[in-house]
């Protein structure tokens, strides 16, 4: 086997937090924090679950640092702590616990769940073509 993952879908449980509105654009458009990460050069998604696994004392001034360094942004440097503990409150409201708890990827559990329908209608399929072949 390769090093390379496999397709992993995105998880949804980050998209209040990547699609949030973070301010504007100085072309009046607004900017979602998916946007700002990827202009930083950041994966979103890692950098949402990297932030979500830290506790809220340790995610806010990583956000609020992260806003101050996109460019393009009208919102002035003192809304970025607002903004940013709004952003972090996205993070650990999605699945009922605080930024920096444990929980096992829903991720893998659906991986599993998906996998035992794919046997289920294998064997299924199985069943009805050996009926099909033995009936007459």
């Amino acid at each position: 086997m390769d090093d390379v993952p496999r397709y992993q879908p995105l998880e949804t449980k980050y998209d209040d937090f990547l699609f949030a509105n973070i301010g504007e654009q100085e072309n009046g458009m607004p900017m979602s924090m998916a946007t700002a990460l990827t202009r930083l050069g950041l994966d979103p998604w890692d950098e949402a679950r990297r932030l979500a696994a830290l506790p809220a004392s340790s995610a806010i001034p990583a956000v609020t640092h992260l806003i101050a360094r996109v460019s393009g942004l009208t919102s002035t440097v003192s809304e970025a702590p607002k903004i940013s503990a709004k952003l972090v409150g996205m993070l650990s409201s999605r699945d009922g616990r605080s930024a920096g708890g444990s929980k096992t990827s829903g991720a893998l559990s659906r991986c599993i769940d998906a996998r035992w329908v794919v046997v289920l209608l294998v064997i299924g399929l199985v069943v009805v073509a050996s009926r099909l072949l033995f009936a007459g």
